[in-house]
């Protein structure tokens, strides 16, 4: 059964953040609020974790998963050399509605990225999610389709941080890897804005 944390009482927020950077550290999967959606979290480094996020999202085996830091110095640490026009968004941008496709550190071990080490990183705009991040590490986050009062078999913590807010958009995919950077997906954060930041920005078909 689900151990269920109301993190609108400020002092069972602090004791369910413990619970839930302990239980993801232990392989174990969390499902709390971001900006936009209720998500499951689980340490990116944990197979077992990494596992049974798979499993509730219905996802095959090594198939990639989206990865959240919570500090640009963690992303260092997962994403090979970031180029200047991801640093210049991540500026810009992060926390918030933009998700970056880089490349993994090629000495990590684990199964969430995908071809060619294409790894798809994020930082939510959700104080909940960011503190559980900086405490469990690189996390996966993916949305749930869940709430916290459904029945959530395979959740070992709920976080309720009542209900989240409705987002202008999807989050916008943005590739770093190529020499001119490719908006994969556009979403809460359109072209024009993106180039406002970085001007040789394209969309993905007009490679």
């Amino acid at each position: 059964m689900s151990r269920v944390f109301d993190c609108t009482d400020p002092a069972r927020r602090s004791t369910g953040v413990k619970a839930a950077v302990s239980a993801a550290g232990r392989g174990r999967v969390v499902l709390l609020p971001t900006e936009s959606v209720y998500a499951l979290l689980t340490d990116a480094f944990s197979a077992g974790g990494v596992s049974a996020v798979r499993g509730l999202k219905g996802r095959p085996p090594q198939s990639p998963l989206p990865v959240a830091v919570s500090s640009v110095a963690m992303l260092r640490g997962i994403a090979e050399r970031l180029p200047p026009a991801g640093q210049a968004l991540v500026e810009a941008f992060w926390p918030g509605p933009l998700t970056l496709v880089c490349r993994q550190q090629p000495s990590l071990a684990w199964s969430v990225a995908g071809v060619e080490r294409a790894l798809t990183v994020r930082m939510p705009l959700h104080p909940l999610a960011l503190e559980v991040i900086a405490g469990v590490g690189p996390s996966v986050l993916i949305a749930a389709g869940l709430e916290p009062g459904a029945e959530l078999d395979g959740v070992d913590v709920v976080l309720d941080g009542g209900p989240v807010v409705e987002p202008e958009g999807v989050s916008s995919v943005v590739d770093v890897r190529p020499d001119v950077p490719l908006l994969v997906r556009a979403g809460a954060l359109d072209l024009a804005r993106l180039q406002q930041v970085v001007p040789e920005l394209r969309e993905a078909e007009e490679r």
